[in-house]
């Protein structure tokens, strides 16, 4: 397979050098000064150097500089992930591949906050209640971290930690307009009264999305657009009455609409789908020595989802052969609740955590135990009623230094589920410093993810209402989902080897990371016969769609083999890039589908070989700020999406700043997606992605 990159890239790693001689200073340099602290990998601060793991910090400054426009788009700066646009408005992201429109075996969480979707298995970016003004830094944990954050880290965890208050003041607002009619704004304003600091956000994001020809009625053809209309509040408020006790509390809410749809077929059913939602959190922290902390953290989150049920047309078109009047295509369409688009329902997340650690000469350790409640209700994805489950779990992460220059970390998670299924998961790490800033790691972990409320419970049929001299009761003419009553744990092996080194004058840092995981058991949708148990107290005496059922079982085996590398690099003070690039080779050792198992066929290409980004900026003086990003992902066969080319991307934005006055100051940038307008598509067939422009406004007031 032969994989070419363009000219664009050699020119981008060539340019620092080449600009060497002309720069000043930048303002933000804080990410290339020292090595970065973080908490992620192990609940416990170190530095990014000693982390048991492989992770990529992403700060503001490099947010600013790729002038992407959502969360999760910002991932394709991540090795090993990869992004793409499901429709104009759904971006999600995944991490080795191996993944339909619904990532669902990675970890997010705001501020430490999950934010899983217990009623789709997943993160809907749309619905987290705050934007990319609202982010300070993000970090990524690359490799399974369910010792450390729980099930639903399986491959990877993502924290996007929020401004904190104390270190604004004033106002911000941004607007940006552009490509598709877009027109979003935020307003945030952070201020300190005491010992409390505060910070409100306001986001709001509006664009008619992209045009697509729908096709699936034939005398009724039409165009549809893609938008999405979404506003949304947040607060975030730090309260330190004393030297040794600190509270932060956080909540936020968001509503707004979207028109979805499948983009690999013209006759595919699309309509508008509602969200609003909200959260509350608040976290407690003492300090029990000079060493030792007590914290204590709750939350709760709330999302409420509405689709529309199903058009008389699209009813007529599923019931195709019944001969059903309107009339009751349309109490079919009712009595089951049946809504092609599937999003609908609501959901609740209670979690309650309490952990304590300390920090010795030899030994720093943390411990803890988590309860959470997970309810989901949807009339069309759920039909038995109300699902729920209960979880606990119980963490430890010893990190222990038996030499000047070795270090071991040890991280076991236990996880006990009110559905009667345990996971046990550990992760066992050897580090060794033979300098100052050189790190290797020798890494083993097992870890096991629980099935989630929605792969465990889902039950969809569609019913026939009583027919006068016909059935002359309630007929179940299609079963669509079944529960699984036997659905286990996924389980991963990883082996990895890590090299960290960082620059002279912690100028930068390269990561390498060469792994080999082996994922088994892994939960995927199954398609079998009916039997006698499928239907309950109904019978199929009128002939249905289909005399098949779906439901999860623990089908799918692979193995993903390959090597990361990351360097983040100021070779001089005005002139930075960050790189990261990824090698994946994955193999299915197992991939059942059950019946109709040519349209569910395992393809080692279902994670894409090679992925590349490359971001560079350049500062010529203190007030203008120029940079370009280029993107690769190689060919891939996503589970649903379908086969899709490699393609290559690059993006550029020119920023320039201006101090109106002493309290205020406005930077203006253009940025420009897709500049050499390389047309292709990013998961769906149809959903194409072209050249696209912004303007962004930014006014600071202190």
């Amino acid at each position: 397979m032969k994989h070419t990159f363009p000219h664009l890239t050699l020119l981008a790693l060539i340019s620092p050098w080449a600009l060497a001689a002309q720069n000043e200073l930048l303002n933000e340099s804080d990410f290339f000064v020292d090595i970065p602290e973080v908490t992620s990998a192990t609940r416990l601060p170190q530095k990014l150097s000693d982390a048991p793991a492989s992770m990529t910090v992403i700060d503001r400054q490099m947010i600013d500089a790729a002038g992407l426009q959502t969360l999760p788009d910002i991932m394709r700066l991540v090795p090993g992930f990869q992004s793409y646009m499901v429709g104009a408005n759904r971006t999600s992201t995944s991490y080795h591949g191996a993944s339909d429109d619904w990532p669902n075996r990675i970890e997010v969480m705001v501020d430490g906050r999950s934010v899983y979707l217990p009623l789709l298995s997943t993160v809907d970016w749309n619905t987290l209640a705050i934007g990319l003004e609202d982010v300070e830094r993000i970090e990524v944990v690359r490799g399974s971290n369910v010792p450390t954050q729980g099930s639903n880290a399986f491959f990877g965890s993502i924290n996007i930690i929020t401004r904190e208050p104390a270190a604004e003041h004033g106002t911000r607002v941004t607007a940006t307009l552009g490509a598709n009619d877009t027109r979003n704004g935020h307003v945030a304003y952070a201020d300190v009264a005491g010992s409390l600091s505060y910070r409100i956000g306001i986001n709001h994001r509006e664009n008619d999305g992209n045009r697509h020809w729908n096709n699936l009625f034939a005398d009724d053809p039409e165009y549809w657009n893609d938008s999405l209309s979404s506003s949304a509040l947040n607060l975030r408020a730090t309260y330190t009455p004393n030297l040794i006790d600190t509270w932060t509390f956080a909540a936020g809410y968001e509503s707004g609409d979207s028109v979805i749809g499948q983009l690999d077929k013209t006759d595919q059913p699309y309509g508008e789908r509602s969200h609003s939602g909200h959260y509350q959190s608040v976290d407690f922290s003492r300090l029990l020595s000079d060493t030792g902390t007590l914290r204590v953290k709750a939350y709760h989150n709330y999302l409420d989802l509405n689709s529309p049920l199903a058009t008389l047309k699209l009813g007529h078109l599923l019931l195709d052969g019944l001969g059903l009047t309107d009339e009751l295509v349309a109490q079919t369409i009712d009595l089951s609740r049946y809504r092609p688009l599937g999003e609908h329902g609501s959901m609740h997340t209670y979690d309650t955590e309490i952990q304590a650690s300390d920090r010795g000469a030899y030994v720093d350790w943390v411990a803890g135990v988590g309860y959470r409640h997970e309810t989901a209700s949807s009339d069309n994805l759920l039909q038995q009623g109300e699902a729920e489950e209960d979880r606990l779990r119980l963490f430890t992460n010893l990190n222990i230094k038996p030499a000047p220059r070795w270090s071991v970390n040890s991280g076991v998670m236990f996880e006990h589920s009110s559905n009667n299924i345990d996971a046990f998961s550990y992760r066992q790490t050897l580090g060794y410093q033979p300098r100052p800033g050189t790190s290797l790691r020798l890494g083993y972990s097992a870890s096991e993810r629980l099935p989630s409320l929605l792969e465990q419970k889902a039950y969809t049929n569609v019913y026939l209402p009583a027919i006068p001299g016909l059935t002359n009761e309630t007929t179940l003419i299609d079963v669509i989902d079944r529960p699984n009553p036997d659905l286990d744990v996924e389980t991963i092996r990883t082996l990895e080897l890590g090299l960290y080194q960082s620059f002279d004058h912690h100028q930068g840092h390269v990561d390498v990371r060469i792994f080999r995981e082996e994922v088994d058991d892994g939960i995927i949708a199954y398609r079998r016969a009916l039997v006698g148990s499928d239907l309950g107290d109904y019978a199929l005496t009128i002939p249905g769609i289909d005399t098949y059922v779906q439901s999860n079982r623990n089908l799918a085996n692979w193995t993903n083999t390959g090597a990361e590398l990351q360097i983040q690099h100021r070779p001089t003070p005005g002139v930075w890039y960050a790189l990261s690039y990824s090698y994946i080779n994955t193999v299915n050792a197992h991939w059942d589908r059950g019946i109709s198992k040519s349209a569910f066929t395992a393809n080692p290409s279902m994670t894409p070989e090679h992925t590349l980004s490359l971001l560079t900026s350049w500062s010529p003086s203190s007030d203008i700020k120029l940079s370009a990003a280029h993107y690769y992902m190689d060919e891939v066969d996503w589970d649903e999406g379908g086969e899709r080319d490699a393609y290559n991307r690059t993006d550029l934005k020119a920023a320039m700043n201006w101090q109106l006055d002493s309290r205020h100051q406005l930077e203006t940038a253009i940025i420009v997606q897709n500049a050499f307008d390389r047309l292709y598509s990013e998961f769906y067939r149809l959903n194409e992605f072209d050249r696209r422009t912004f303007l962004q406004l930014r006014l600071l007031r202190d």
